[in-house]
């Protein structure tokens, strides 16, 4: 939990919960803390270097590892693929597709190829807005018009989001949103109902399953950004969705789609905007919020599943996933 992204004190509220769940669910758990500077806390232990903390990782001798990180860092392949190469299972989805998922334009490219709705957008280099801010505004208003959103293609939980509708505001929200990452995007603004799907994919079954969409509605902010995320009370979170039926199908089957053909396991969450034409898919989330107001708990508790026994599901995935690569391996 932590990390060194913008999102290091939304982990921790995560980390926490599930430390809580699985202790509760009488599991050992050892909290591993990384704080923004990189250095990690293992245990009760004093914060050491990355090697050092990793050293004591692997001394622990555990049976998996619980990954709260968000952002990057923790969400985006990075520490998947060292655990990979520790062999240690690890709970969620792997390398590629943590990779994959994070970086906004690339993951875009992959689901709209495959014939998934998406906004229509440009990508933009700091180096490039840097050589010719005048050329940049004038594609931007031309291609993709006003209003638009401008986002960090790497970042979470609407951390570096803008949202702007007068051409006067345009050059600030850039260089703001390139404050938090050296690669944005800026989309076309869709106009209409936000909701969310999540997917499950830790069920001993291995079948993959949607869960219930959730409708949400922000009672003061223009969009779900951060504070509508961590606020409680912010954002009314209606599950399931007031939407149709067949709106709803159309929702989770996209939802599942995404989540197979990007290669997640474990759990993802898709975010869409339903206009009058339908789906328009957004992103997809590998790793989740876990606070006491995150969406997946939420959709997990409608159908059932307590936030201890997704928790408990999650670590069982993630260990009988790697049971089976390695009989795998053997046989090969």
């Amino acid at each position: 939990m932590g990390g060194q992204s913008t999102e290091h004190e939304v982990s921790l509220k995560s980390g926490a919960g599930v430390v809580a769940a699985l202790v509760g669910a009488e599991h050992i758990v050892t909290p591993i803390v990384i704080g923004l500077d990189g250095r990690w806390q293992v245990g009760d232990g004093e914060a050491v270097g990355a090697a050092e903390g990793i050293a004591t990782l692997v001394g622990l001798g555990v049976d998996c590892v619980f990954i709260a990180l968000h952002g990057t860092y923790g969400e985006d392949g990075r520490i998947q693929g060292m655990l990979d190469i520790l062999n240690i299972p690890y709970t969620g989805s792997g390398c590629a597709a943590s990779a994959l998922a994070m970086d906004k334009v690339r993951c875009k490219a992959v689901v709209q190829a495959q014939g998934i709705r998406v906004a229509g957008h440009v990508a933009l280099d700091r180096a490039t807005w840097d050589a010719d801010r005048a050329q940049v505004l004038e594609v931007i208003t031309q291609d993709i018009g006003l209003p638009c959103v401008v986002k960090a293609c790497r970042g979470g939980s609407s951390v570096g989001v803008r949202i702007v509708a007068m051409p006067d505001d345009l050059d600030e929200a850039l260089n703001a949103v390139f404050e938090v990452d050296s690669y944005l995007m800026v989309e076309q603004f869709v106009k209409g109902t936000e909701v969310t799907c999540g997917v499950l994919d830790a069920e001993a079954s291995r079948m993959i399953r949607p869960l219930p969409v959730t409708e949400i509605v922000p009672k003061d902010a223009v969009f779900f950004d951060y504070a509508a995320k961590y606020t409680p009370g912010a954002t009314e979170e209606i599950t399931p969705a007031r939407i149709s039926p067949e709106m709803t199908q159309r929702v989770q089957e996209a939802a599942v789609y995404v989540h197979d053909m990007v290669g997640c396991k474990g759990w993802s969450r898709s975010d869409f905007i339903l206009d009058e034409q339908g789906p328009v898919w957004i992103e997809v989330n590998t790793v989740p919020g876990l606070t006491e107001t995150s969406l997946y708990p939420q959709a997990c508790k409608a159908v059932g599943i307590s936030y201890s026994a997704m928790c408990v599901l999650f670590v069982e995935a993630a260990i009988r996933n790697a049971q089976l690569e390695a009989s795998a391996e053997g046989t090969n």
